[in-house]
């Protein structure tokens, strides 16, 4: 069986933190920056980046505080701080235009950024979240909180990911794989822990999530193509505020993915052929 293609892996300093993020395309195409939710990492973007490498520069960055990107050293894990690295990352790496993709939290670091600077903005691709909190998103606090913090082994690792997660469960072995090892490391006790600042996750488990900032007059001014997309059995997203986005829009869409809870992996059919026709053009 052919070995599955690669990404290259980078390193940039913006804001006095130095950002992991991973690569794929090649330099000249048009250029798709994407952006993972809470405990999740740069590779969460890997499947859907191996069907668009053919024709797209992606770039998968790790949010401050988890996978490879340092941790901040005064806890500043505010949404605003981490929308002024994506703005202090593609200034770095002078992206003039470019589609953005967010996923959950990083849907809200991207429609944040997209706030202040929607005229970079080829599309923009929000993923299972919205400017509202919903009860999910307590959920997953509860879950993070809840979890445990090492393992004997990596199958042990997967194997727990799985079990708490229906939609990890569901992937195909090599993604389970790959989704884990960007969020987990071999500490020197060679247990396997978790990448993430474990004092962004007290932070939250104490305070909640963060704010969110306002949002809704960021989507009624944004005027490049946006999908939303809204897997129909999420928590996080409910049906009622996925239309109320789309009607602000200027030029939304809904993009519906069946029997999937949050968030979609946007190599669903629905959510992957949208994609491709939004960022395409």
């Amino acid at each position: 069986m052919a070995e599955k293609a690669q990404p290259t892996s980078n390193f940039i300093t913006v804001n006095d933190l130095q950002l992991h993020y991973l690569e794929w395309g090649s330099h000249g195409m048009p250029v798709v920056v994407c952006v993972h939710g809470y405990t999740s990492s740069a590779q969460a973007f890997n499947a859907i980046a191996r069907h668009l490498q053919d024709r797209f520069h992606i770039i998968a960055v790790d949010v401050r505080g988890h996978g490879e990107s340092a941790w901040s050293p005064t806890g500043a894990y505010e949404y605003a701080d981490q929308a002024d690295d994506l703005a202090a990352f593609v200034d770095r790496l002078e992206l003039p235009r470019f589609a953005l993709i967010g996923t959950s939290m990083g849907g809200i670091i991207a429609m944040a950024y997209a706030a202040q600077h929607g005229d970079r903005l080829n599309a923009l691709v929000i993923n299972d979240v919205g400017p509202d909190v919903e009860a999910g998103s307590n959920r997953i606090t509860g879950l993070v909180g809840a979890r445990l913090d090492s393992f004997a082994t990596f199958d042990d690792a997967v194997a727990y990911r799985c079990e708490i997660s229906p939609i990890t469960a569901a992937r195909p072995p090599g993604d389970q794989e790959e989704l884990a090892r960007g969020v987990l490391r071999q500490d020197a006790n060679g247990r396997w822990v978790w990448k993430m600042d474990p004092a962004y996750i007290e932070q939250r488990v104490k305070r909640g999530a963060p704010v969110r900032p306002v949002l809704w007059p960021a989507l009624a001014n944004l005027q490049c193509r946006t999908l939303v997309i809204w897997g129909t059995d999420s928590d996080v997203l409910s049906e009622a505020q996925a239309r109320r986005m789309v009607e602000m829009l200027p030029n939304g869409e809904l993009v519906r993915v069946p029997g999937v809870g949050h968030a979609p992996t946007l190599i669903e059919p629905a959510a992957l052929t949208a994609i491709q026709r939004v960022i395409g053009t």
